[in-house]
């Protein structure tokens, strides 16, 4: 299955456009304050008291738990004040100190301006008489003459893997962005020192100044910046064997914007660190009252942090 896109965007300029307000609930807002700040029963409790339907699948709330960052402490002269040692979510070079991460290893340069578009879907489990999406991955890997660029969430497969390794034999360039929570995992795979950064999502602060990240939801990888696969498929047992996904193969002028944003991602990316122990949870210990109101659970969290003026 092919097509051809002659206008890559559905965006015009149009002096009458609708405009959609911005989606912002307060409600929900405070009911994820209750939730970092006073475990799972506090928000279930708020919810109730605010008569808010669920608005988080259980998925999400165990990620938030699992994946908060208390707030740094220091001594002040003035006292007690939070230590805010997070960069930014987004890089701003007019607003940030830090210098981008470079592409050291090269890039190609490649004009595909005016190049037509060509788009391939794929599919797991495949269709008939088409080839599965690992095969395909695998063969653009061993078709690759001058560099690699993958972005990924998991990454824990072991045939890729090695058709990575033998890339780089053959002198092919190799990034790999994975996400931040699964490095890990992909080390474990690896077993080996190798030139990967990871990505964080988003941030998301609440006034007790609790945070946490979100994912790297991107899936794909770039080769030799001529084609891409992109789409729902991760590079792990799973996805090969028991997952239903797809993804697109494209070609054209189309590339040059995962180009773009692989080269944004790895200006947001760092250096892994792999923690030597499992990283506690930071949640703060349920109350042990079910009549715990919002306002205690403020009350208390400013008691803790000593925080003033931060908010989401």
């Amino acid at each position: 299955m092919e097509s051809k896109l002659s206008n890559l965007s559905s965006l015009k300029e149009d002096d009458s456009a609708f405009y959609i307000q911005p989606h912002y609930k307060e409600s929900y807002r405070l009911a994820i304050y209750a939730l970092l700040s006073g475990g799972k029963d506090a928000y279930e409790e708020f919810l109730l008291a605010e008569q808010i339907n669920p608005f988080l699948s259980e998925e999400e709330i165990h990620f938030m738990l699992e994946n908060a960052e208390l707030p740094v402490i220091s001594d002040e002269p003035e006292g007690k004040q939070v230590k805010d040692d997070g960069s930014p979510s987004t890089y701003f070079p007019l607003e940030s100190d830090e210098e981008v991460p470079d592409l050291d290893l090269g890039w190609p340069e490649v004009m595909l301006d005016g190049a037509d578009t060509s788009i391939s879907l794929l599919f797991h489990p495949p269709r008939e008489n088409t080839p599965t999406i690992k095969e395909v991955v695998r063969k653009q890997i061993q078709e690759a003459r001058q560099m690699i660029a993958i972005a990924m969430d998991v990454f824990t497969d072991v045939d890729i893997f090695k058709e990575l390794v033998s890339a780089t034999l053959r002198g092919v360039v190799v990034y790999i962005l994975l996400d931040d929570s699964h490095m890990k995992s992909f080390m474990n795979m690896s077993h080996r020192s190798l030139r990967v950064r990871t990505v964080r999502g988003q941030q998301y602060r609440c006034r007790s100044g609790i945070k946490f990240h979100g994912g790297l939801k991107q899936k794909f990888i770039l080769v030799d910046c001529q084609t891409v696969m992109y789409g729902t498929y991760s590079y792990t047992w799973s996805f090969e064997k028991i997952n239903m996904s797809m993804v697109l193969v494209v070609t054209g002028q189309l590339v040059c914007s995962y180009d773009e944003e692989f080269r944004r991602l790895y200006a947001l990316s760092t250096v892994p660190v792999i923690p030597l122990r499992g990283r506690p949870s930071v949640m703060l210990q349920s109350p042990s009252s079910s009549q715990l109101s919002l306002n205690q659970i403020h009350m208390r969290s400013r008691l803790i942090h000593g925080m003033r003026g931060v908010i989401c």
